[in-house]
């Protein structure tokens, strides 16, 4: 009897030391990502870091390194994957490489509006859309937006046919340039750091991004357009490394939930309007000019990419595009403004 009740206290008293040396000790974590300091989910990364050592009490310490000092999204995820990165921010499009299952967001024109995007990535149902992301070693934990992707160029883009020949970069997405054969371009696959050179010197015509991310790059000194088409409505994932996951606590997987939810809440809260308040800047200078289209002028944009679904079904999950098309059947068209 003696014994046994040693042998309890003996193990209740490992347990408050492992506990303690946890709370005194904590964890540290690194979050990377390729943004520059000024667009808005850069910020919402150090927003993270100080949300997680907020609801941890300081146990649970998180390092950002931004600008691509990581490397890039493709070197990014493989760190995930192996557990040598805990954290990453990244675009939808570019996890297509990884999982088939988030090419449904590369769908051209998927939300009929700004509302219906955000309403969507608050639901369970964009939960479901990214859960196979997990047989990848990759923890998906909620979702931002980058904005609107818009297209920046040399020449006047108002209709399909004025991108005809165009040399356009985009995400090495095969939805994402199918967009882009289907109205005509000669899209071209390229690291988002090499972009900007490769405008400067000639290599490509075009490109297409949110206004943030054309303004932090400084594509706008080297393009005279942007055409608000609104192509795709960008979601971003906060994702974690599987093997980091599993090595949490049930209490510090529910603080770092916590986190995030106050994080996601933070950037989808500012990202539209931050990319609004840049493309005012570049109406106001008249410099790139900011080319809005008219509805029908959009409807022809979209009416051209359509056979971009048909093509790459086999990639698609066309179950959850009808549901998500079903999702937001009460939702009302709305051009972007942003």
């Amino acid at each position: 009897m003696k014994n046994r009740k040693r042998l309890l206290i003996a193990t209740l008293l490992a347990a408050l030391i492992l506990s303690f040396s946890s709370m005194a000790f904590g964890k540290d974590f690194v979050l990377g990502h390729t943004g520059h300091a000024s667009v808005t989910f850069a910020q919402a990364a150090e927003k993270f870091a100080e949300y997680l050592a907020k609801e941890s009490n300081g146990t649970m310490k998180l390092q950002v390194m931004g600008a691509a000092a990581l490397g890039n999204n493709r070197e990014g995820i493989e760190q995930i994957q192996q557990g040598v990165t805990d954290f990453w921010l990244i675009s939808t499009g570019l996890l297509a490489q990884f999982s088939k299952a988030v090419s449904v967001f590369d769908i051209p024109y998927l939300f009929k509006s700004e509302k219906a995007g955000l309403d969507f990535v608050n639901s369970d149902l964009a939960m479901q859309v990214v859960e196979p992301l997990k047989e990848k070693g990759i923890m998906p934990l909620g979702y931002f937006f980058q904005g609107w992707r818009h297209i920046h160029s040399n020449i006047a883009i108002r209709s399909p046919g004025d991108l005809k020949g165009v040399k356009i970069r985009t995400e090495p997405a095969p939805i994402r340039m199918g967009i882009f054969k289907a109205l005509g371009a000669n899209p071209v696959p390229m690291d988002f750091g090499e972009v900007f050179t490769s405008l400067q010197q000639g290599v490509i015509d075009a490109g297409e991004n949110t206004f943030e991310n054309i303004k932090s790059q400084g594509f706008h000194t080297v393009q005279k357009y942007i055409t608000v088409d609104g192509h795709i409505l960008d979601p971003m994932l906060i994702v974690m490394s599987k093997k980091t996951w599993d090595k949490l606590s049930d209490g510090e997987k529910e603080n770092l939930m916590k986190a995030v939810k106050k994080t996601t809440a933070w950037e989808l809260e500012n990202a539209f309007g931050n990319n609004k308040k840049v493309m005012e800047e570049f109406k106001a200078a008249s410099t790139p000019e900011v080319i809005m289209l008219t509805p029908e002028q959009r409807a022809a944009f979209r009416e051209a990419s359509k056979s971009v679904i048909e093509e790459n079904k086999a990639d698609i999950d066309m179950a959850m595009y009808e549901k998500i098309q079903k999702f937001q059947e009460s939702y009302k068209e709305e051009a972007p403004n942003s």
